[in-house]
């Protein structure tokens, strides 16, 4: 076992207590004073994980990794070079990878042929260039009638 100091104050405040708290706490419960403190720890990371998202928040910042002014957590490393690589050459990126340029909304709206040359393209640089320059040439009856022709 490891062993630990614990300084006491004068006063109590939301990070300092006094030695007579801890007293108290092993009275009452009829342990050590060691036994009462690890109860303490453990009430107060009980409390933590379900009040304040404690384990989400160093679960982030134990295994996150940011990249940028974003933090991605459970990412591959090829992902994550892809977003330095972009970030170097001011290209912007979205949340999400690009196995999604060719699914969703966006990507319905396109006709068959459009689709067609987006998955051809092998770069994702260049699919997204496609999509996003066919997005711009279609009209809105297009895209609605590309969504119909799709069911």
């Amino acid at each position: 076992m490891k062993s630990l100091v614990v300084r006491f104050s004068d006063q109590v405040s939301k990070f300092e207590t006094t030695h007579q708290r801890l007293k108290d706490i092993a009275e009452f419960l009829g342990v050590s004073q060691n036994k009462a403190v690890a109860y303490a720890i453990n009430q107060a990371w009980e409390y933590l994980a379900e009040h304040e998202e404690m384990r989400e928040e160093l679960e982030w910042k134990r295994h996150g990794v940011k990249v940028g002014g974003i933090t991605y957590l459970n990412h591959d490393q090829a992902f994550l070079d892809r977003v330095r690589e972009r970030i170097a050459k001011g290209v912007p990126l979205p949340h999400e990878d690009d196995d999604h340029l060719e699914s969703g909304l966006l990507f319905c709206f396109l006709s068959k042929e459009q689709q067609d040359a987006i998955r051809a393209a092998a770069d994702p640089a260049e699919k997204r260039r496609l999509k996003a320059k066919f997005l711009k040439e279609t009209s809105p009856e297009a895209a609605a009638d590309n969504i119909q022709a799709a069911d």
